[in-house]
């Protein structure tokens, strides 16, 4: 029964790097679109982007630490002590 774990690794890492760049593509795009509107002095953007991106990238966020804490115990540390 090798196999179930395998797929439940492999699973569990492709979760875990989904969601960390998701979270990671929502948190630049955020912080990027404030920069611009604070260059190009749009105080409207920079609330745009705190309005209708903030939420979604704590989500993300969110979400990733559930991921990455499932996968602390689905991918345990393989280092054995002698």
């Amino acid at each position: 029964m090798t196999t179930t774990p395998t797929r439940a690794q492999a699973v569990c890492r492709t979760a875990f790097t989904a969601t960390l760049l998701i979270f990671l593509v929502l948190a630049a795009v955020l912080v990027a679109v404030q920069i611009v509107g604070l260059l190009l002095v749009q105080p409207t953007w920079i609330s745009w982007a705190s309005d209708t991106l903030l939420t979604p990238s704590i989500g993300a966020a969110v979400l990733f630490g559930l991921v990455a804490f499932i996968s602390g115990y689905i991918n345990p540390n393989t280092t054995a002590e002698d």
